[in-house]
């Protein structure tokens, strides 16, 4: 389940870059023109949850202490992040990219979990 968890977190990671990649080259963020700062402020803490689930899941992978930290964090930022894009979206009437969101809370709850009975094991 660790290892499942730690290659979900990278996809995720990796995904999150190439999404707001793609939504920025495309022009598809309109707040840009409208709430620069609050966008701006959203992308860089998009952009550091994607980096620190690359980073924590890859390092988790290769059983540093540290990663596995990291890796718990990120799952964190992640949940807070799916969380808010789900609502963001059911607030725009948007049921099937808010059900997507859906899709990723549910593993990522699984494995906080995960990682915390891992942590609660005896050694």
């Amino acid at each position: 389940m660790k290892k499942a968890g730690n290659i979900f977190s990278v996809s995720i990671g990796i995904c999150m870059l190439g999404m707001w990649s793609t939504f920025l080259f495309t022009g598809q963020v309109k707040e840009i023109g409208t709430e620069p700062f609050r966008i701006a402020a959203y992308l860089f803490s998009e952009g550091i949850t994607a980096i620190v689930l690359i980073l924590g899941g890859l390092l988790s992978l290769k059983h540093s202490i540290c990663g596995e930290r990291l890796h718990f964090v990120s799952l964190g930022m992640l949940l807070y992040s799916v969380f808010t894009a789900g609502g963001y979206y059911l607030q725009l009437n948007n049921a099937a990219m808010a059900m997507m969101f859906g899709m990723f809370f549910l593993p990522t709850v699984v494995f906080i979990i995960s990682n915390l009975a891992i942590r609660q094991l005896p050694q």
